[in-house]
């Protein structure tokens, strides 16, 4: 950095001891935004791994979801004015144990990561306004059974309307996972923790597989990675001169601009989506996020000006918490005074409410528990009363026994369910479903479908009124222009100026004819009259319907763009502009305003997802809106998993750009990027390096190509500058349909071994010159050879003089309706041949699968993260044999004593051994760090400052040992994003 102080250029000499390396000026805060060097959109996110139960792993170097405990105390809240935050101040030596007692407590000056809690809005205390409320909106999904049209493809193929997002971003986590027992079950499971949606987070895109294209910005350009934004200048202290300013030496470097991401990327590596939007006054709401190697960021974004400029939201808990990633926001709606949205989580349905749609609480995970079970959420409206959504439910979870449902709320927080049987929709041997409702004051009409006969193949369409706010239902019927000699589609319905509107696609019976849309309109719901049609040239059919109370929108499917129709009454329309609608972009919802029409959605293409976000005001005009502008809404994928320090040379391992990647350094200041021959690093969907080694032959580096199956991605290097793939060697080719993870690698006696797994068992492969491979055999047939049910996985090996030693874990099919995840090693003399020793499940424990083990000469220390009553805790085996036999080691809690935490990164110095985890704390996880001079009595410290502890989530990914100091890499991030750290500090 220009005016720093050049550290030694030889990392394995001890710096001087005014070095400033350690202790680095704060950098200079960026404004968080696009780099306009920077090109757009993401290639999918994650595959999935094998599971061992409730918080499952699976990607590098991230804790897994921490749950809250009811038995944890209540945090202190948070104090006003944004200067500082609340943590201790810093301490002169990094390591310096703190206090056994010591716990955080509020400080004069307020934490500026965060804000107090948002009001919840109470009708008991501001009564509804008098103007009937604006509903979101036609219902997208087509029910199963139900004649609906598929979402308008402009290829002229009807685009599924619900793709699964990959299972792997639905375990229960707060961060993307680390590599430890990874979900097995969930491979091939569709079902989004216990709550299924109609349309959550649709990543999937077709033709993912094929030849790797880089995306064309359509509506979103490239999002470079936002930095500033997470930038709290660190803590400063005194030192040495008098106003010298020093930041302190605990604190981490944010690395984002010192891993290169590749220069000539097309695309950001994420996948971003809107699933919905609604309007009221001038006020727009926009409801999606993004999806990053199996974490979804849940994201409001809101404009005040009618949809002319967008900002991200405020999201908070009611503590004042940032939410943990996950939520999926899917449905929204709001009145002057009173928004709520609805969505998803790995736990079950979430509730946000707001007052004003720029402010948003995420309650608590019980205001989303009438959600839970197989749920399909349609649709979300006001009334009166408060607030009605409609869905579809199921008991056996598959939906062949689809049934309706209605959830009601007074105050958007506390929601009851109304099922089937008080609905008294469907008849008995019937199938049901709602998708569809609008509101007028108390009056709620619903519309859905019903299947019955012997094979459910009569299939009806029905309307349903209530006058009561949702809770009491009748069958209404509507005229039908199928009488007319017409053929007419499915009904869209809403609610604007007038009354409600139902838009239905019509042609002449036979055809021959041009088609378009006739409208029915009706005051209360009951009695139903015509009420026009809209023609458009080059009519294909009705997307959408929306009104509020600023007037009616039509979107049209005309060709390859969508028409967009607008009126004040519902019977006089005019052209309001188009949008272009290329093959893969679906429209997912819109929104009215006085002077504007909003459209959300998403860009599909065989490398990913973008968002879409269109503007058409009045005249047709396009209201220009970047999302790569708006502070937060997309970033650039880029990580650093592990790093390795041989020869003089640090090497880092990660990805950018959705493409593995690799960094080397010979001071660990100034990084460049790494070379592959061909496509080594660019294959087809996503890639990931997660784990390295350095042997007589060269570098090796591990990790997964593609999103599922999952396939190996093992690259080579003499120098660790120029890298060519080995992967295609038969030793790696998987069995159709398995998926292969290559997960870590050591070099050794014999050679260089990479563990993993492949389907049910563990994997191992063994190779002298990183040329030829051989598959590694168990002693046993069941040392790595699974089953469903009995799943084996390795996740992390080393060498020693003895051979060669992996951990990872097991389940275990004679533990009957209970948790099977167990501890287990393999032990290996010459890489080939490998015995299991399946170790006992620490007590108090309900389940624990091996992360990481390091060595230091005959000692082994191995670490994972188990799973309790009260939430996940770390836990640790020792062995001083070489690997032959182990026992459990106590590791001290983290500060104040909290309990739940979750390994990271496990590594050996020259003076012992040093685990890095991670902490929940206050609602996000802060590093944690135990630290061994032998591997049986070990020390807790929380370290502190910027990257480290803090607001938003914190977690180290690598350690390296360069000369007399210790190099760990990281991730710190917040709900406008995250970077990687570099933090270095003396060796414990």
């Amino acid at each position: 950095m220009a005016g720093q102080k050049t550290p030694d250029d030889d990392p394995n000499t001890e710096p001087p001891a005014d070095d400033e390396w350690s202790s680095p000026p704060p950098p200079p805060p960026a404004a968080w935004g696009p780099d306009p060097a920077q090109p757009p959109l993401p290639p999918w996110a994650m595959p999935t791994s094998p599971s061992y139960g409730a918080a499952p792993p699976g990607l590098p170097g991230s804790p897994p979801y921490i749950p809250p405990s009811e038995n944890d105390p209540a945090p202190p809240p948070y104090g006003p004015p944004p200067q500082e935050t609340e943590r201790p101040a810093p301490r002169d030596s990094a390591w310096q144990e703190p206090p056994e007692t010591q716990e955080w407590a509020p400080q004069p000056q307020a934490d500026p990561w965060r804000i107090p809690p948002q009001p919840v809005w109470d009708p008991s205390v501001e009564p509804s306004p008098a103007a009937p409320p604006p509903p979101y909106g036609a219902a997208e999904e087509e029910p199963p059974t139900a004649p609906r049209f598929p979402a308008y493809d402009a290829g002229g193929a009807n685009q599924p309307a619900a793709l699964d997002l990959p299972p792997s971003a639905m375990v229960p986590r707060s961060t993307p996972r680390p590599p430890v027992a990874p979900e097995r079950e969930s491979r091939t499971s569709g079902e989004h923790g216990t709550v299924r949606f109609d349309e959550p987070w649709r990543m999937e895109t077709p033709g993912r597989a094929g030849r790797r294209t880089r995306l064309r910005p359509i509506l979103i350009g490239v999002a470079g990675l936002a930095v500033a934004g997470l930038v709290a200048t660190g803590i400063i202290v005194f030192s040495g001169n008098v106003g010298k300013k020093k930041q302190s030496a605990t604190a981490a470097q944010l690395a984002g601009g010192l891993f290169p991401i590749d220069p000539a990327a097309k695309t950001d590596g994420r996948d971003q989506e809107l699933l919905g939007v609604a309007a009221v006054n001038s006020t727009v709401v926009a409801i999606g996020g993004e999806l990053d190697h199996g974490d979804y960021r849940g994201q409001f974004i809101v404009s005040t000006d009618g949809g002319r400029s967008f900002r991200l939201a405020t999201v908070r808990t009611p503590e004042g918490w940032q939410p943990r990633y996950g939520d999926a926001p899917q449905q929204v709606t709001g009145t002057d005074g009173a928004w709520v949205a609805l969505g998803v989580s790995p736990t079950g349905g979430v509730v946000w409410t707001s007052r004003n749609g720029t402010d948003w609480t995420r309650q608590p995970d019980s205001a989303g528990e009438p959600f839970s079970g197989s749920n399909r959420l349609a649709q979300i409206t006001r009334t009166t009363a408060g607030f009605v959504a409609v869905g579809t439910t199921s008991a056996k979870g598959d939906f062949s026994d689809m049934q309706p449902v209605v959830w009601r709320s007074t105050d958007g927080r506390r929601w009851d369910r109304i099922s089937a049987d008080q609905l008294k929709i469907s008849g008995k041997g019937e199938r049901a479903t709602l998708d569809g409702v609008a509101a007028n004051g108390d009056t709620v009409v619903a519309h859905g479908w019903t299947a019955s006969g012997p094979k459910k193949s009569d299939i009806r369409e029905g309307f349903w009124r209530s006058t009561d706010g949702g809770a009491n239902w009748g069958s209404i019927s509507t005229p039908h222009p199928d009488g007319n000699g017409l053929t007419v589609g499915a009904a869209f319905l809403a609610f604007g100026p007038g009354g409600f509107l139902i838009g239905r696609d019509a042609d002449k019976k036979g055809g021959g004819g041009s088609p378009y849309c006739v409208l029915m309109s009706s005051a209360d719901g009951q009695r139903w009259a015509s009420a026009g049609e809209i023609h458009v040239s080059g009519y294909g059919r009705l997307l959408r319907l929306t009104g509020s109370d600023q007037g009616w929108t039509a979107t049209v499917a005309t060709g390859s763009s969508v028409t967009v129709q607008r009126s004040a009454d519902g019977r006089s329309w005019a052209g309001a502009g188009t949008v272009p609608m290329p093959g893969g972009r679906t429209l997912t919802g819109t929104a009215v305003t006085s002077g504007a029409t909003v459209l959300v959605g998403r860009d599909g293409t065989a490398e990913g997802n973008n968002a879409v976000l269109a503007v058409r005001d009045l005249h047709g005009q396009e209201v220009g809106i970047d999302l790569t502008r708006v502070a937060g809404a997309v970033r650039t994928d880029q990580s650093v998993n592990a790093i390795a320090s041989a020869g003089g040379q640090l090497v880092a391992v990660g990805n950018s750009n959705g493409d593995a990647a690799v960094w080397t350094s010979s001071n660990g200041r100034q990084w460049n990027r790494g070379q592959a021959e061909s496509k080594a690093f660019a294959r087809p969907g996503p890639q990931q390096l997660t784990g390295l080694a350095s042997g007589g032959a060269g570098w090796v580096a591990v990790g997964f190509s593609g999103a599922a199956p999952r396939r190996p991605l093992v690259v080579t290097s003499p120098d660790g500058k120029a890298w060519k793939a080995v992967d295609g060697d038969k030793a790696f080719e998987p069995g159709d349909p398995d998926q292969i993870d290559t997960a870590s690698v050591t070099a050794g006696p014999t050679g260089y071994v990479i563990v993993g797994d492949q389907a049910s068992s563990a994997a191992v492969w063994q190779s002298a010159d990183l040329k030829t491979w051989t598959r590694g055999e168990g002693t046993t047939k069941d040392a790595l050879d699974g089953s469903p049910g009995a799943e084996r996985w390795m996740r992390s090996v080393v060498s020693g003089p003895f051979g060669y030693v992996a951990v990872g874990g097991l389940n275990d099919p004679s533990v009957q309706n209970a948790p099977r995840g167990r501890p287990a090693v393999w032990t290996s003399a010459d890489g080939k041949r490998w015995a299991l020793q399946q170790l006992p499940l620490p007590a108090g424990m309900l389940e624990a699968t091996f992360h990481q083990v390091a060595i230091r000469q005959n000692v082994l220390t191995a670490a994972g993260t188990a799973k309790t009553s009260a939430g996940t805790t770390v836990f640790a085996f020792t062995s001083v044999d070489g690997g032959k036999t182990w026992r459990q080691v106590p590791l001290p809690p983290g500060s104040g004593g909290r309990a739940r935490s979750a390994v990271t990164v496990v590594t050996a110095t020259p003076r012992g051994f040093v685990i890095g985890g991670s902490m929940d704390v206050r609602g996000g996880d802060d590093v944690i760090i135990w630290t061994s001079s032998d591997g049986l009595s070990w020390k807790t410290q929380t370290p502190q400052g910027t990257g480290l502890s803090g607001p938003g989530d914190q977690w180290l990914t690598g350690m390296a040992v360069t000369g007399k100091d210790l190099l760990s890499v990281g991730v710190t991030r917040d709900d406008r994003g995250g970077q990687p750290t570099l933090w270095r500090r003396a060796l414990p």
